[in-house]
């Protein structure tokens, strides 16, 4: 029976241009105690949606370096880290690959399935998850680790034209209120519908039909408002930041909730990670060096091979690098001394006989 030959009759679609560029996250557990925050893990994936890896698989085994690695490939910009000790549990938000990372506590949060058991009728369409949110701050100012964090939760996001974006696309929002008294930011997030507002219920029905009436005579059309409405959709969080630092979950302290460090400490830590740095970049040139090194052998090994395959097709063998004389004068009167050492002994056994010859004469 002969063998039917598959045709692939679909080819992998191409990244979309307009969505070049767009950061990208990944969302994950580490720690001892990570699994606990797992639900919570799969409610940020969703939030993060769609521009986020939502199947993304993690091990024990895995370290951070990991995920570094496979992040340049596929264009992820930042990580989203949950992590739980004995006390508390903790989102880190960092950026790839050099940093800033900022590390909050979570005193509370209410998962997605919880926020949507409390409600009457929740709104939650599946064309929702298919666009990213529009993220809404408020009281984002001030101190120096707030600002990096308003810069940070916009830079999660991609930004939005407002020339080209579709009304209907924007069907969440993200808010993020940060409270002066409490050092908390309040994370909420919502489903909205824009719906015709200020109008009666058959004009409703009017403008909700596919083919619109012809308005071309109409002089003005701002009688025409909209409304949205919304709906409370989860995950909500309460998070307090407590630390930042310069590299990505390492490097120098920026900034620490708990520990205050003096003039003398602040510069003990910036000449340790001077050091650090100076003895990084070492490594990295002598790993540079090693692996042009490593090339340049590699390449005269297989111009030498390549030279033995030509000297093969043409009949002559090509004598090893064991056959060749050691040192030039070795190979110009090598072989000629042994000829001349042979005539020599020659001469002196054809003398010897003859000599014994006539004695025995």
């Amino acid at each position: 029976m002969q063998a039917t030959k598959k045709k692939r009759t679909h080819l992998p679609d191409s990244e979309d241009p307009a969505k070049k560029g767009q950061p990208k996250s990944f969302v994950f557990r580490r720690g001892r105690h990570g699994a606990l925050l797992r639900d919570l893990e799969k409610d940020l994936r969703k939030l993060m949606a769609p521009n986020t890896a939502t199947a993304l698989k993690e091990s024990k085994r895995n370290q951070l370096k990991d995920f570094v690695n496979v992040a340049g490939p596929l264009g992820v910009t930042h990580f989203l880290i949950l992590t739980a000790t004995h006390n508390a549990s903790y989102l880190r938000v960092a950026k790839t690959p050099r940093g800033p990372t900022l590390t909050m506590r979570i005193h509370e949060y209410s998962l997605i399935r919880d926020v949507v058991a409390a409600q009457q009728r929740p709104r939650m369409p599946q064309a929702m998850w298919l666009g990213p949110p529009l993220v809404v701050m408020n009281n984002f100012g001030g101190e120096e680790q707030m600002k990096l964090a308003a810069v940070t939760f916009q830079n999660l996001f991609p930004a939005i034209n407002v020339q080209t974006t579709r009304l209907s696309a924007c069907q969440r929002v993200l808010l993020l209120d940060y409270n002066k008294e409490t050092q908390r930011i309040s994370m909420r997030h919502y489903s909205i519908a824009v719906a015709p507002s200020g109008v009666s219920k058959n004009l409703k029905q009017l403008l909700a039909r596919k083919a619109l009436p012809d308005l071309g005579r109409a002089a003005d059309v701002a009688e025409f408002l909209t409304r949205s409405g919304y709906g409370s959709v989860g995950p909500r969080l309460e998070l307090e930041i407590v630390k930042v630092e310069e590299g990505l979950c390492d490097g120098r302290v920026l900034f620490h909730k708990y520990q205050q460090r003096s003039q003398e400490e602040a510069a003990a830590q910036q000449a340790d990670f001077d050091a650090k740095e100076a003895l990084r970049e070492k490594r990295r040139k002598e790993q540079e060096a090693n692996v042009a090194r490593k090339q340049a052998d590699l390449k005269r090994k297989a111009q030498a091979v390549a030279e033995a395959e030509a000297a093969k097709r043409g009949g002559k063998r090509q004598k090893g690098w064991w056959e060749e004389p050691a040192e030039r004068g070795e190979g110009e009167g090598g072989a000629g001394q042994d000829e001349d050492d042979d005539v020599d002994w020659y001469r002196r056994e054809v003398r010897s006989a003859r000599s014994q010859r006539i004695r025995w004469d």
